[in-house]
């Protein structure tokens, strides 16, 4: 049972992604690297522990903002196209998710 919830994560992850970042099925693209989502907070928050780990993927809550839930995924991947992720719920139920480009690094000016 376990390795089937493994397995089906591991197929879920592979689906849509934006900046690297994977995307439950039925995401739809609202805005630059802004997504709504088809499923409720719950079953959004059990897929993304399930397709990142809190271990590796760090969670903390976003300030609340008028009956508003959100959380933060953050991404300590080096190389990787995506900083972090905001999941978040309107007052009408709708899921979001905003995904955080990385800044390329500066380069640094010479003397």
């Amino acid at each position: 049972m376990r390795i089937a919830l493994v397995l089906a994560a591991l197929l879920a992850a592979g689906g849509f992604k934006a900046r690297g970042f994977s995307l439950p099925d039925g995401a739809v693209k609202v805005d630059e690297d802004r997504y709504r989502l088809p499923q409720t907070w719950e079953d959004t928050l059990r897929w993304y522990r399930s397709v990142y780990p809190p271990a590796k993927y760090p969670r903390s809550t976003l300030r609340n903002n008028a009956g508003i839930r959100s959380i933060h995924i953050e991404n300590r991947t080096a190389g990787s196209e995506w900083e972090g992720a905001n999941v978040y719920e309107t007052p009408k139920g709708e899921v979001r998710i905003f995904v955080l480009a990385r800044e390329e690094p500066k380069p640094r000016a010479g003397k």
